[in-house]
C-alpha cells in the first residue's frame, strides 16, 4: 500500500522543530526556507558594505609605499655609488648623476618586472587556495603575506645602499603567496558569493571603484608620511595597516563555503592551470539536437585583453603628453591624474551599477515578447508554469494522463533577468572609449587635457562587466577559475601595454607627432569591439556537453 503524504500540520510541526533546534537543512527541507536562511546570513547589505570597505582599506595599504619605494631606491643607489666614487663639490646635488639615475631606473624596472612575474604565480596560487581551503582563508593569506614582505622591506630600508636594494628585490618573491593581484581575485570571488547573482556585475564595479579610492589616498598618504616623519615611516605604517586589515577580515567578514567549488578542488599542481583551460571552446547541444562549439569565453578574453591593452597606459600617457607638449609641472600632472582617478572611482561606484541595472531592465522589456513566443514554440514540450490565478483551470475528474511529467516544469522566461546587457556593455564601452581617446588627438591647449581626464573615465567598466559576463557563461563550479582567467588577461594586458605604448610614444615623439599615440589607443579599442561582436551566450535552451557522459548530453545551463 502506498504511503500517504504528510499532512500540513505534520509539515508545520517539522519546520517548527527545525527552527527551534537550528538543525541543518536536509533534502526534505523546503528550498524557500533554505535559500532564505542563506540570504539572511550572507546576503545582508551590511556584509556587502564590509566587503567594499575591505577593498578600500587593503588598496590603501598597498598604495602607501608605492611613491616612497621609488624614492628610497634612488637614495640607496646614490649611497652605493659614493662608496666607490668621490663626493661632488658643495652646492651640487650629489644624486643628480647620470650613472645614478640610470642605476635607479634599472632597479625600479627590475622591481616592476619581478612584481608582475611573481604576480602571475600569485594569481594561480590564490585561485588554487580558494578552491582548496575557502575564499576567506585565501583572502587572509593574500593580505597577511604582504605584511611579511613589509617586514623584509623595512629591514632593507634600514640596511640601505646596495644590500638594501637587494633585500627589497628579494622580498618580491613573497608576492607569490600574497600580493595585490591575488588579493583582488580573492575579494572579487568573495563579493560574488555574498550578493545575489543579479548584483554581481554591479558589485564588482563598486569594488574596483573603492579600490581606486584607496589607492589614490594611499599615494597621497605615503608621500606626506615620508616628508613629515622620514622615509622609513611609510613602510612601518604600512606594516601596521596590513596587520589591521588581517584582523578586520578575520573578525568582520563571514566564513563562506561553496561546495560546488571546493568539492571539485584539485590539490595537485594541475589545478593551477584550470583558469587557462577555461578559454578552450565548449560543446553545447542545441534544442534541435545538433552539437555546436561555443567560443564565447575565448572571444570575451581576447576582447578584454585588447580593451585593457588600449586603456591601461592612459594615465601614464596623459602625464607624458602633457609634460612634453604643454609643459605641465609635477603638481599639474598630479592634479590631472587625481581628477582622472576620482572621476573613474565615482563612475564605477555610483554610475556603473545604475547603468547595469537600468540596461538589464530595458533589454528584458525589449526581448520579453520574443522570449515568450520562443518559449511557446519550444520543442521540449515542457509547459510553462502559470502565474496568473485566473488562468489556472481545475483538473478534470478523468485525467487522460495520470502519470507525473518526466522533466520538471520549466520556469517562465519573465522570471529570469537577462544578463545579456552585461556583454553588450562590455562591447560598446570599448567603442565609447575609442571615441573619447581619439578626441585627445586633437587637443591644442593645456586646459583641454583636464577635459580629457574627466571624459575618459566615462567609458570605464569593461573589466567588471567582463567579469560579470564570464560568470554567467561558466557553470557555478568554475566561478573561481572564471575570475582568475579574466584577471590573468588583465594582468598580461597591463604588462604588454607598458612595453608596447612606451615604444609607440617614443617613436611618434621622435617624429614630432606624439599626439598620434592616442589614435593608436583608440584603434586597438575599436579592434577589441570588433572581436567582442562575435562573443555571445549559448543559444537559449541548449545544454552543455559534459565530458564523459553517455550520449553527449549535459546539464542544462541558464540560457
Amino acid at each position: 500500500m502506498a504511503l500517504s503524504p504528510p499532512s500540513h500540520s505534520d509539515s508545520s510541526r517539522k519546520l517548527s522543530l527545525a527552527s527551534t533546534f537550528h538543525s541543518a537543512p536536509t533534502e526534505t527541507s523546503p528550498l524557500l526556507e533554505r535559500n532564505r536562511s542563506r540570504a539572511e546570513v550572507l546576503w545582508h547589505s551590511s556584509t556587502v558594505y564590509r566587503v567594499l570597505f575591505t577593498s578600500f582599506l587593503v588598496s590603501l595599504s598597498f598604495g602607501v609605499t608605492q611613491v616612497p619605494l621609488i624614492y628610497v631606491i634612488g637614495v640607496m643607489t646614490c649611497d652605493e655609488h659614493y662608496k666607490t666614487h668621490a663626493l661632488p663639490p658643495l652646492g651640487v646635488d650629489r644624486c643628480r648623476v647620470n650613472s645614478i639615475e640610470a642605476g635607479t631606473a634599472r632597479a625600479v624596472a627590475l622591481l616592476g618586472a619581478s612584481t608582475t612575474f611573481f604576480g602571475v604565480f600569485n594569481l594561480f596560487f590564490t585561485g588554487w587556495t580558494m578552491k582548496a581551503i575557502g575564499v576567506k582563508k585565501a583572502l587572509l593569506i593574500s593580505v597577511f603575506f604582504p605584511a611579511v614582505r613589509l617586514v623584509v622591506q623595512n629591514l632593507g630600508v634600514e640596511t640601505g645602499a646596495g644590500w638594501g636594494i637587494t633585500i627589497i628585490q628579494l622580498s618580491q618573491i613573497i608576492t607569490v603567496v600574497g600580493g595585490p593581484v591575488g588579493y583582488l581575485l580573492a575579494l572579487n570571488s568573495f563579493a560574488t558569493e555574498v550578493v545575489e547573482p543579479a548584483e554581481r556585475t554591479a558589485t564588482l564595479g563598486r569594488l574596483t571603484g573603492c579600490s581606486m579610492f584607496g589607492t589614490s589616498l594611499g599615494f597621497l598618504a605615503g608621500g606626506l608620511i615620508g616628508d613629515i616623519w622620514g622615509i622609513i615611516w611609510p613602510f612601518r605604517v604600512t606594516l601596521v595597516l596590513f596587520l589591521l586589515c588581517c584582523l578586520y577580515i578575520w573578525l568582520c567578514l563571514p566564513t563562506i563555503h561553496n561546495p560546488e567549488v571546493e568539492s571539485k578542488a584539485s590539490i595537485s599542481l594541475s589545478g593551477f592551470f584550470d583558469p587557462i583551460r577555461l578559454f578552450a571552446p565548449t560543446k553545447w547541444t542545441l534544442q534541435t539536437g545538433r552539437v555546436q562549439k561555443q567560443y564565447g569565453v575565448l572571444l570575451l578574453g581576447i576582447g578584454t585583453f585588447l580593451g585593457v591593452l588600449a586603456t591601461s597606459y592612459i594615465p601614464t600617457l596623459l602625464q607624458m603628453y602633457s609634460t612634453d607638449i604643454f609643459g605641465f609641472t609635477t603638481s599639474a600632472n598630479g592634479l590631472l591624474i587625481s581628477i582622472n582617478s576620482l572621476i573613474r572611482g565615482l563612475f564605477l561606484t555610483l554610475a556603473f551599477p545604475l547603468i547595469i541595472s537600468s540596461g538589464r531592465t530595458w533589454l528584458d522589456a525589449r526581448n520579453h515578447t520574443a522570449r515568450e513566443a520562443k518559449l511557446a514554440a519550444s520543442e521540449t514540450g515542457i509547459p510553462a508554469l502559470p502565474t496568473d490565478p485566473n488562468t489556472i483551470a481545475a483538473a478534470p475528474d478523468g485525467m487522460e494522463n495520470p502519470q507525473e511529467p518526466i522533466e520538471p516544469p520549466q520556469p517562465r522566461g519573465d522570471q529570469e533577468q537577462s544578463y545579456h546587457f552585461d556583454l553588450q556593455f562590455t562591447k560598446y564601452s570599448l567603442i565609447v572609449d575609442g571615441l573619447l581617446t581619439g578626441l585627445a588627438t586633437f587637443t591644442t591647449k593645456g586646459w583641454q587635457m583636464y577635459l580629457i581626464a574627466v571624459a575618459l573615465p566615462l567609458a570605464s567598466g569593461t573589466g567588471p562587466s567582463a567579469k560579470g559576463t564570464v560568470l554567467q557563461m561558466c557553470p557555478p563550479e568554475q566561478r573561481t577559475d572564471a575570475l582568475s582567467a579574466i584577471s590573468l588577461v588583465e594582468l598580461l594586458a597591463r604588462l604588454g601595454s607598458t612595453s608596447l605604448f612606451g615604444l609607440v610614444f617614443s617613436g611618434f615623439a621622435q617624429m614630432g607627432q606624439s599626439h598620434l599615440t592616442f589614435a593608436v589607443n583608440a584603434a586597438i579599442a575599436v579592434v577589441g569591439f570588433g572581436v567582442l561582436v562575435f562573443a555571445r551566450f549559448p543559444p537559449y535552451g541548449s545544454r552543455r556537453v559534459v565530458e564523459g557522459e553517455e550520449g553527449g548530453g549535459g546539464r542544462e545551463e541558464g540560457t
